[in-house]
């Protein structure tokens, strides 16, 4: 097989991925005001990366670099070793990431098989100017984690 060959069966591979993610994207409420376009941007931008077992995906007092798409399974979220919360398939985890240089607040660990979306903060601001839809859903998602932890 040639390197030409190769190239394109690798393309198509990772096209047949990234529609397979917007697919799983669509099923969750989280994303239904994203239109085809704005999910193809966000998955072309992200990373899919699978765990077979627990994982940290964020760690408690270290920089924020980067958010996650929990696709599928699901992640404790831990202070200290408390356990606060879970979160499950399509939920955005590390919006801090919006903040240059702000500390994560808590360690997000998945608690078995899963999948992620990772966005690198870099590739995130550029998101959030492409696509407002994504800004509205980080707000929320801040708003009612402010709100939780109020209460």
């Amino acid at each position: 097989m040639s390197e030409r060959q190769i190239a394109r069966e690798k393309a198509v591979a990772i096209s047949k991925e990234q529609q397979e993610d917007v697919e799983r994207l669509r099923e969750f409420e989280a994303f239904s005001k994203f239109s085809e376009n704005d999910l193809r941007r966000l998955v072309k931008a992200a990373h899919r990366t699978s765990t077979s077992g627990p994982w940290p995906l964020i760690r408690e007092q270290t920089v924020s670099d980067a958010c996650y798409i929990l696709l599928s399974g699901e992640a404790g979220v831990f202070v200290g070793q408390n356990r606060i919360a879970t979160v499950g398939p399509g939920e955005v985890i590390g919006e801090s990431a919006l903040k240059q240089g702000k500390l994560r607040a808590a360690t997000v660990t998945t608690t078995g098989r899963a999948e992620v979306l990772h966005i690198d903060r870099d590739d995130l601001h550029r998101l959030l100017e492409e696509v407002p839809a994504l800004r509205e859903l980080l707000e929320e998602t801040v708003a009612r984690r402010v709100q939780r932890a109020a209460d």
